[in-house]
């Protein structure tokens, strides 16, 4: 085992990071606490065992590894899922200057967007995810990773990939995960798209998802905050963010004054309403 810190560019708002893990954590993949997460990420052609825990000056990740080369890889995947190199300074600077965020950012300055671990997962998830209660998609990933996953180490299980997806039927996944035909069709098209990427890459081109099958707007809009490098995305079609900007009296077109950093304006809504979509 070998440990790595890894420190924030400024305030982290670790106990928000914690309260997202634990509210999207799929089941048997994830193991969250209130310290942090323990999973596998995928570097190169291997799995490799890492926990994070977080605390409010950055995190501490230990990995089942002592290769240097997986340890570069695997910061920077935590760098960027915690957002930890983002100027706050120049975000609170922005949102701060609105009255509507005003408090909360002083009350909140180290508030950073959580994204995910892992572009494939996400995608996948945040189909299954599409008008649901998070409870309900959560049931759904449940299912599907208890299906077509498979075991790892430390309890955990692998997600399944791209290629065991794509080799089942879109009426069996329709009946085993209890959704859609149409739901089941996308997560199926998704499969068959990341089939031939490399595992554990970037959250692929706005344009390429958008072709796909079941993927609209708000998949879009969603994935560009949770998993993309887009700060400046506001999926405006989002429940509780049109929640919020009602109950605020705000216009969705009114979103504009808080370019280019509107992904840490839906990240502060979401905070605001105590949802953690």
């Amino acid at each position: 085992m070998s440990r790595i810190r890894l420190d924030a560019n400024g305030p982290f708002d670790h106990r928000a990071a914690l309260a997202v893990l634990a509210a999207h954590r799929t089941e048997g993949v994830e193991r969250v606490d209130d310290r942090g997460i323990t999973r596998l990420l995928t570097v190169g052609d291997d799995d490799h065992l890492v926990t994070v825990a977080l605390d409010p000056a950055g995190a501490l990740a230990t990995v089942d590894t002592a290769d240097t080369r997986v340890h570069a890889a695997v910061a920077d995947r935590i760098r960027r899922w915690f957002d930890l190199d983002a100027d706050l300074d120049a975000v609170n600077d922005v949102l701060a200057a609105d009255p509507m965020f005003a408090d909360h950012v002083a009350q909140r300055p180290g508030l950073r967007i959580t994204r995910c671990a892992d572009a494939f997962e996400t995608v996948v998830e945040t189909v299954l995810g599409q008008q649901v209660t998070l409870a309900a998609a959560r049931l759904f990933d449940a299912r599907l990773v208890a299906a077509y996953g498979a075991d790892g180490p430390s309890g955990l299980r692998r997600f399944p990939t791209p290629a065991s997806l794509l080799a089942v039927p879109v009426d069996e996944l329709r009946a085993t995960l209890r959704v859609t035909g149409a739901r089941a069709k996308t997560v199926h098209e998704v499969a068959g798209f990341f089939v031939d990427r490399e595992p554990g890459g970037p959250l692929p081109e706005r344009s390429d998802l958008a072709a796909l099958y079941g993927i609209g707007p708000w998949t879009l809009d969603y994935l560009a905050v949770r998993a993309g490098d887009d700060t400046d995305a506001f999926p405006a079609t989002d429940a509780v963010l049109r929640r919020m900007l009602s109950a605020h009296g705000i216009g969705a077109d009114a979103v504009e004054r808080w370019c280019p950093v509107r992904s840490y304006a839906a990240v502060r809504l979401w905070a605001m309403s105590g949802a953690l979509d």
